[in-house]
């Protein structure tokens, strides 16, 4: 009769205090951020997109981008109008009256739909924000970085992910993201992250604005800059000054340009939250607004295998493809 090992019984009984402290089986940890994949819509905010921001969230986006103006002063949201807000925001801060009331309104009602629905949707999937400054910040017009962190932490407070969030020890998000220290608690919390506007003309950009005000105030700083350049040959931090470049962590461009790029290339990417777009533009095309929900699936699914972690097309119709997905099976 064989007898079992002066290990395997002390594995057993560990296990077995383990499970008996715990009240079972240990359970399998969540996935790391970075290692999911999470669908979202171009635009989100616009109605011809959606009637009411509450609709976008309702179809299972995991991402919604705003495009945001604050050359007035105020924080207009509108795809091409930097005059009035134009979009499908409403005054409701309760879901129950999310569907009730005249849209266009400001960025901060739009945060408190998005508040509506976090409160009445706890637990939900990591929802990411993408703020395009269409004009960047205007900080001598109280339209700073600072004033976009205080109404974002006025309505999420703790639910926030954070820079600081990620960096816990770590001297910068870079040295985090290479630890692999992407939180993995992140139901229930929103990330933000605000990239350049296609209408911004002054002399310090929006990325190089907040990565300043980031690497100043990291314990305040309620956002991720998002270097300009996209997917490349390079990594696009090059281009700033090098204090700046480990405070960026969050890449965002084509979904075709990261595709296309070599393996290894892409590889450098791997520790870091990258977003695409257009993801319907990568070969074969997709329908880029209503494709079969099996092809949208197929694509979002293979973007990230090949290491997106948010992949963002205008297929506002399409059931299903939003996710979030693992890696498994890649």
């Amino acid at each position: 009769m064989r007898f079992p090992s002066r290990i395997a019984v002390t594995a057993a009984l560990t296990a077995s205090m383990v499970a008996a402290v715990c009240g079972g089986p240990a359970r399998a940890a969540e996935p790391a951020l970075t290692d999911l994949t999470f669908g979202g819509v171009h635009n989100a905010y616009e109605r011809a997109a959606y009637p009411y921001l509450v609709d976008a969230l309702d179809a299972g986006n995991r991402m919604i981008e705003i495009d945001l103006w604050t050359f007035f002063g105020q924080w207009t949201v509108s795809h091409s109008n930097p005059f009035w807000s134009d979009n499908n925001c409403e005054r409701g801060a309760t879901v129950g009256q999310l569907r009730d009331s005249a849209r266009n309104q400001q960025f901060t009602h739009c945060l408190d739909n998005i508040r509506a629905w976090h409160e009445a949707n706890p637990g939900h999937e990591l929802l990411v924000v993408k703020l395009e400054m269409k004009d960047g910040f205007h900080d001598n017009r109280g339209r700073g970085p600072d004033e976009l962190d205080a109404v974002l932490r006025e309505r999420f407070g703790d639910a926030m992910l954070t820079p600081a969030d990620l960096m816990g020890g770590h001297a910068t998000p870079d040295d985090a993201a290479r630890a692999g220290a992407w939180p993995a608690d992140h139901r229930g919390r929103i990330l933000v992250y605000v990239i350049r506007g296609t209408a911004e003309n002054d002399s310090l950009p929006t990325e190089l604005e907040y990565a300043r005000h980031l690497r100043d105030h990291p314990a305040d700083a309620q956002v991720f800059p998002v270097p300009r350049g996209g997917y490349g040959a390079t990594d696009p931090r090059q281009g700033y000054e090098e204090s700046l470049r480990p405070w960026f962590v969050v890449f965002d461009g084509s979904a075709a340009s990261f595709a296309g790029l070599p393996a290894e290339r892409r590889a450098f990417y791997g520790d870091y939250f990258t977003a695409v777009t257009s993801a319907h533009e990568v070969a074969p095309a997709l329908d880029p607004v209503n494709p079969p929900a099996e092809q949208a699936l197929a694509r979002t699914r293979t973007l990230g295998c090949l290491g997106a972690t948010v992949v963002s097309s205008d297929w506002r119709d399409v059931p299903g493809w939003q996710g979030p997905h693992t890696r498994t099976g890649c």
